[in-house]
């Protein structure tokens, strides 16, 4: 039970990060018979009836579905490993290290997932055919080096340079949003939400937030 009441919270990453997988089994279909046929195939996603008639569409094929669900949660972790810092200032939460690790993890894996699915529908060279795809590959580039590096072992090998390297993450942002924006996508939330954690991180804001959490204390 006291582990339980330890880890809570990297249990929590862990559900959150295998829930949205569910939905994208159930349209996978998996062929170990014919090799004349792709091993992986999804099945179209029909839109609920709500969104069929606003989109006027009732589905769109299952890959396209999958690789928009995978990026879009790329970028929840991304965010959310951003903002517990933010959350500690504001707030006081604390986050232990093997959580922060599940939510990195979980952004590579989805960047991983992302771009893997994107290569299996348009092919690699596709990536560098528009201008809003290379700020994305070029953003899970570091996503997937920082997720590599995400361990004790990397710490010790990289030392000083492993700190350089994770503050990457930043960079990543940036292009993601990028990305994101050029894809006209949901980029106003993102960006208000990111906006909103540097602000809070920013020295002076900083320093008034915690001053103001330890009064209430």
């Amino acid at each position: 039970m006291s582990w339980l009441k330890k880890n809570w919270s990297w249990i929590l990453v862990c559900i959150i990060a295998f829930v949205p997988l569910l939905s994208l089994y159930e349209l996978a279909n998996f062929n170990f018979e014919n090799n004349d046929y792709d091993f992986l195939i999804f099945d179209d996603y029909e839109y609920p009836p709500h969104l069929a008639e606003e989109m006027d569409m009732d589905a769109i094929p299952g890959i396209k579905f999958a690789i928009h669900t995978t990026g879009e949660w790329a970028i929840r972790f991304l965010i959310a490993i951003l903002m517990c810092t933010p959350l500690r200032i504001l707030l006081g939460w604390t986050s232990n290290l093997y959580t922060r690790q599940a939510i990195g993890i979980s952004t590579g894996i989805y960047t991983l997932l992302h771009f893997s699915l994107f290569i299996k529908y348009e092919g690699f060279f596709a990536v560098f055919s528009e201008a809003k795809l290379v700020p994305g590959f070029l953003a899970g580039i570091i996503v997937l080096a920082l997720m590599i590096t995400s361990n004790r072992r990397s710490m010790k090998l990289l030392k000083k340079s492993w700190k350089k390297l994770h503050k990457m993450v930043y960079v990543a942002a940036g292009l993601v949003l990028l990305h994101v924006i050029l894809l006209e996508e949901d980029w106003l939330v993102y960006t208000c939400i990111l906006g909103i954690g540097f602000l809070i991180r920013y020295k002076p804001i900083r320093s008034r937030l915690e001053q103001i959490r330890k009064q209430k204390v």
